[in-house]
């Protein structure tokens, strides 16, 4: 099972930061590509932990 959100290609990405771009401006986006960076990983990192969490009840 994938999640979605962690499926985005590049198109999309930059698509997404262009809308941001046209609403909020650059002063705040390094602090928003940060906070998204950490975000995901905590997703990725959950995702990862069940995962494992399944593992180890099969065996």
């Amino acid at each position: 099972m994938k999640l979605l959100l962690l499926n985005l290609g590049f198109g999309e990405i930059f698509l997404i930061a262009l809308i941001y771009l046209m609403f909020f401006g650059s002063k705040n986006l390094p602090n928003l590509m940060k906070d998204l960076g950490r975000f995901f990983y905590k997703i990725k990192r959950s995702v990862t932990d069940v995962y494992e969490e399944f593992d180890d009840d099969n065996d």
